[in-house]
């Protein structure tokens, strides 16, 4: 009985953090255009989200580049592709000589033009693009990778790659240094930071970067593979603190998704969650992301007082203040205090950081739930990010049900319920929608 009544006890939370925020939320209009240039609307003319798919009507900036996703043939390497490509964009974003499109956003593109160099470019307004290939042979991983001129396609440098998988753990600096030599600004000094390795255990890595893509997929399932991986890692090497540090987020995306882990009772998540914070952070104080999952988890551990969470969230955003996860998730941290103002900057912020965010359109459409117009407009960009998530499409049950909208409210609730099932928050989403349409005994 223990694990329902937690789930029930996380449900709980989350309601309790809604009911406090609805007679504080703003009707303002969305100000995404303070914070960058142009205005960033909801969504495109087509009714998509942005970035739009348009032609940028002045040149970019000569030190702009995006990192596409490398290509893999094999589905057992889109882990491999996936974190090479995530390393590269990292490591470009820390040269100061160097603008780089975040991640989302050129995965984004990437997928509306694929092939299509030009139109990539012009889509997120750069001038260079970086792609790649991975593949196996044998025992060795052959990656080539290219820089393009995004104007006309052309590689301005090019080179492939054969590594023994120990050699993999070098090779995203390798790229960068190559794609930084032609991209940054002079004197951007790069090779320091360049150099710099996460850890010394080639193995250690690969598990790393199977634990990230596993995390990515926000799943109950990919939670709890995504934590045995950060423990192999560090298992192989005790002082891996970014590992230690996305172990510890696991536990908070579990909380925040009341996803069930095996050997941890929900009730304990947070207790357990921050006790691996505090050991990624005594390998390294300056982990941005340890003390985002700190913040997080402090805000599930005292959920009236949120004491050290926003402490927490602060001291992360100083450490990086490019990391949009952090913004986004301060933001909700700052929502739940009642202070929308300041979490509509910081949800302005990770928008700003990474367009292609829909937890933060999400996130913005509760902030103008008043607005329901607005609201609806905000979380429609959302599912089109997102289509098949079941967050979003619950929250956007929420938002067509205070519109008017039940028949759509139905359908999503519905769909986010087929999508996850047995899920204790959705379940509660539609059994409202259902009430307010008259079905009470399916709403029962």
């Amino acid at each position: 009985m223990r694990a329902p009544a937690a789930r029930l006890r996380v449900a709980h939370w989350r309601q309790l953090a809604e009911a406090r925020l609805q007679p504080r939320i703003l009707g303002a209009a969305l100000l995404l255009g303070v914070l960058v240039p142009g205005t960033l609307a909801a969504q495109c003319p087509d009714g998509s989200p942005p970035p739009c798919v348009r032609t940028i009507a002045r040149p970019p900036a000569a030190n702009s580049v995006a990192v596409l996703y490398f290509e893999t043939r094999d589905t057992a390497d889109a882990y491999l592709a996936d974190g090479l490509s995530e390393d590269v964009t990292s490591l470009l974003g820390g040269l100061a000589g160097i603008q780089v499109m975040s991640s989302g956003m050129a995965r984004r593109a990437q997928r509306s033009a694929p092939g299509n160099a030009p139109a990539i470019a012009r889509a997120l307004g750069v001038r260079y693009l970086v792609d790649g290939n991975v593949r196996r042979i044998g025992a060795r991983v052959r990656v080539s990778a290219r820089l393009l001129n995004g104007r006309t396609g052309v590689a301005a440098w090019s080179d492939l790659f054969d590594r023994t998988p120990d050699e993999l753990l070098a090779l995203p600096s390798v790229i960068a240094r190559e794609v930084a030599a032609r991209v940054a600004a002079p004197g951007a000094g790069a090779g320091a930071t360049l150099g710099r390795l996460p850890t010394r255990s080639p193995a250690a890595y690969d598990h790393y970067l199977r634990g990230n893509f596993y995390l990515a997929l926000r799943s109950p399932e990919g939670i709890v593979r995504a934590l045995s991986e950060y423990r192999e890692a560090e298992r192989l090497d005790s002082g891996f603190a970014a590992a230690i540090g996305r172990a510890a987020y696991s536990y908070a995306i579990a909380l925040a998704t009341t996803s069930q882990l095996p050997d941890v009772p929900v009730d304990s998540l947070a207790i357990r969650g921050l006790q691996v914070t505090d050991r990624a952070l005594r390998r390294d104080s300056t982990a941005s992301d340890a003390w985002m999952a700190r913040g997080y988890l402090l805000a599930f551990a005292n959920p009236r007082t949120m004491t050290g969470s926003t402490e927490a969230f602060e001291r992360s955003i100083v450490l990086d203040p490019k990391n949009a996860e952090a913004h986004h998730q301060y933001a909700a941290i700052l929502l739940w205090l009642g202070r929308t103002e300041d979490a509509d900057r910081e949800l302005h912020l990770a928008l700003a950081l990474d367009p292609g965010r829909a937890i933060s359109y999400s996130d913005l459409a509760q902030v103008h739930a008043r607005d329901t117009t607005l609201a609806v407009t905000l979380i429609d960009s959302a599912v089109a990010l997102d289509p098949t998530s079941p967050l979003m499409r619950s929250r956007r049950a929420r938002a067509r049900q205070f519109a008017g909208d039940l028949r759509g409210a139905l359908d999503d609730a519905e769909t986010a319920n087929k999508l996850r099932p047995g899920n204790v928050v959705i379940e509660n989403v539609l059994a409202i929608v259902l009430a307010q349409t008259g079905d009470t005994t399916r709403a029962r």
